[in-house]
């Protein structure tokens, strides 16, 4: 996908974000009031509507202003934790940002990223100490296509802080190409919908009908209408388990580069690869070099999860700390090996 649009001109690997979409409803004879649209929560089981859920959770979504490098913006996050941790985009709360969080009451803090990770667009900020309203993770694996989402965020600039737009998922496992620098970068696994979301929705949540987050909006493509993407809350969920557990996380490197079948098709439009993760260059001196892994391999499953994509591989990876293994099961000219690299710490990279 070409020209995808850079969000508050943060940084050239992310877009932004923001999707017109048309609320439209069917046209048929005059009917008696339609009853209220209602959703089950997980917890209780209760059933409560779409207004009741969005007043519920709504406590639980952060407006973000930024400052860095002379540049300002203005931003989303969403709740993930009793004690303040804070979901959004990396191209809105960088590390080394200036960053101030406005609350639903109104009230303002001065916070900043306790870590971000470019490539992957998300970045946690943790504020003051306190009891915070904290929203449920749901998971991607749980979407269809089809099922009515709504956001949360804060459109354009403060004044529209707590923006509520809502309609459907209109396509999973999505893969744009971005620009990232003088190479090429890709985002996968995206959910892709029609809800309308604008500069200032960037971090904050895509929510399912159980009022649960399935999705931290990030990127939309500027020539179109009614097509934006959010990040799946599953691969920001163990990165979260980490702070809860350990109050820190260092993002664990193995020190191979590696792209799924789909990716493959990108670079060539004959590839038969249908399984797997293809390592297409390993860095010297890694883990993955001392654990023998080559270019050429393809990485079929990790700690037992079969790798279809990157995003399966990362979950596998963002659950352990630096220091500890992972149980590769790896093909090599039809032989199956068993590898075992020991993880450092790391940048974005794989």
């Amino acid at each position: 996908m070409k020209n995808v649009h850079k969000a508050m001109g943060l940084l050239a690997v992310l877009c932004a974000l923001a999707a017109l979409f048309a609320c439209t409803r069917e046209n048929s004879a005059p009917s008696p009031t339609p009853e209220p649209v209602t959703i089950r929560q997980q917890a209780t089981g209760e059933t409560e509507s779409l207004a009741d859920m969005v007043a519920r959770l709504s406590p639980s979504v952060v407006g973000i202003a930024t400052r860095q490098n002379g540049q300002q913006g203005i931003g989303s996050g969403v709740i993930v934790s009793a004690d303040g941790y804070i979901l959004t985009n990396h191209h809105v709360a960088a590390e080394g940002a200036e960053v101030t969080l406005i609350f639903a009451d109104g009230t303002k803090e001065l916070a900043s990223a306790v870590w971000s990770s470019q490539a992957l667009d998300l970045a946690i900020v943790k504020a003051r100490e306190g009891s915070y309203p904290a929203a449920a993770m749901g998971s991607v694996e749980d979407v269809r296509v089809g099922e009515q989402v709504v956001a949360i965020g804060t459109p354009l600039a403060l004044q529209f802080q707590h923006t509520v737009t809502g309609g459907i998922v209109s396509a999973l496992n999505r893969t744009l190409q971005v620009p990232s620098g003088r190479s090429t970068a890709f985002m996968e696994q995206l959910i892709q919908t029609d809800v309308a979301i604008n500069p200032g929705n960037s971090g904050g949540p895509l929510l399912n009908q159980r009022g649960e987050v399935i999705g931290i909006v990030t990127v939309r493509v500027e020539e179109a209408a009614g097509i934006g993407f959010a990040i799946p809350i599953d691969i920001a969920r163990p990165i979260v388990e980490h702070f809860l557990a350990d109050g820190s996380y260092v993002t664990p490197k193995m020190g191979a580069y590696l792209f799924d079948s789909e990716i493959a098709r990108y670079y060539d439009a004959n590839s038969t690869m249908t399984t797997g993760l293809y390592v297409i260059d390993v860095e010297p001196g890694s883990a993955a070099q001392s654990a023998g892994i080559q270019t050429g391999d393809i990485l079929l499953r990790a700690d037992g999860r079969e790798c279809k994509t990157l995003l399966d591989l990362r979950y596998v990876l963002f659950s352990h700390r630096v220091g500890e293994t992972l149980e590769l099961e790896v093909q090599r000219n039809g032989e199956i090996l068993h590898l075992t690299p020991k993880l450092t710490a790391a940048g974005d990279e794989i």
